[in-house]
């Protein structure tokens, strides 16, 4: 799962919230160019987390007051990364 967000701070800010509230490795990276909306962004990535669990990771950002950008699911389809878009 990544989850975008605008700032390396604020992505740093969530990936340490999220690791403490739902104790899964979490990991500040540059986004994908794939998923890129232009410009510099930031991703938190989790692998231990899946798409259902995107409400609480909502949650999470409203509580700290941090703006998701969006999120993603990534997975490899026929040798191929595709990211889909987390409802």
């Amino acid at each position: 799962m990544y989850i975008v967000l605008g700032s390396v701070t604020s992505a740093t800010r969530f990936a340490r919230a999220l690791e403490r509230a739902a104790g899964v490795p979490a990991y500040v990276v540059h986004t994908p160019s794939a998923i890129r909306s232009g410009g510099c962004s930031y991703s938190v990535n989790v692998s231990n987390m899946k798409s259902c669990e995107a409400d609480f990771v909502r949650r999470l950002a409203d509580e700290q007051g941090l703006r998701i950008k969006s999120i993603y699911s990534d997975e490899i389809r026929n040798g191929e990364r595709v990211f889909d878009v987390v409802p």
